[in-house]
């Protein structure tokens, strides 16, 4: 899921993201292997972990909760980050299709299948 930085709290150490519950779901992860699973693992554009989690969610937004100064500083209005949602079933329901990406170039659509 690619999303948007919207707004950062450098007091409270947060940063919030365009996707809430609605791209992401409202599962969390396995809390019982790790409690701080949070909603989704945080990544890059490249796709290097940037070893946060979507720690809380409202219906559109997503709050990460960033301790390390250098990745809050980076972590700017505007900034695109990747999110790998912990359900993906849930998750995929909620949009019409997918872009396909190779790079950072889309290489193909694929529509989501609908009718179970």
């Amino acid at each position: 899921m690619l999303s948007a930085v919207t707004h950062r709290d450098l007091s409270r150490r947060q940063v919030i993201i365009d996707a809430g519950a609605i791209a992401l779901s409202k599962d969390r992860g396995p809390v019982e292997f790790d409690p701080q699973c949070g909603y989704g693992r945080v990544l890059d554009l490249a796709g290097k972990d940037l070893g946060l989690r979507v720690s809380s969610l409202s219906q559109e937004h997503g709050i990460l909760r960033v301790e390390d100064e250098p990745a809050l500083g980076r972590l700017k209005v505007g900034a695109r980050v990747r999110v790998l949602a912990n359900h993906s079933c849930l998750a995929a329901a909620q949009h019409s299709h997918y872009h396909v990406l190779e790079g950072d170039q889309i290489v193909d659509r694929w529509e989501i299948q609908r009718g179970w």
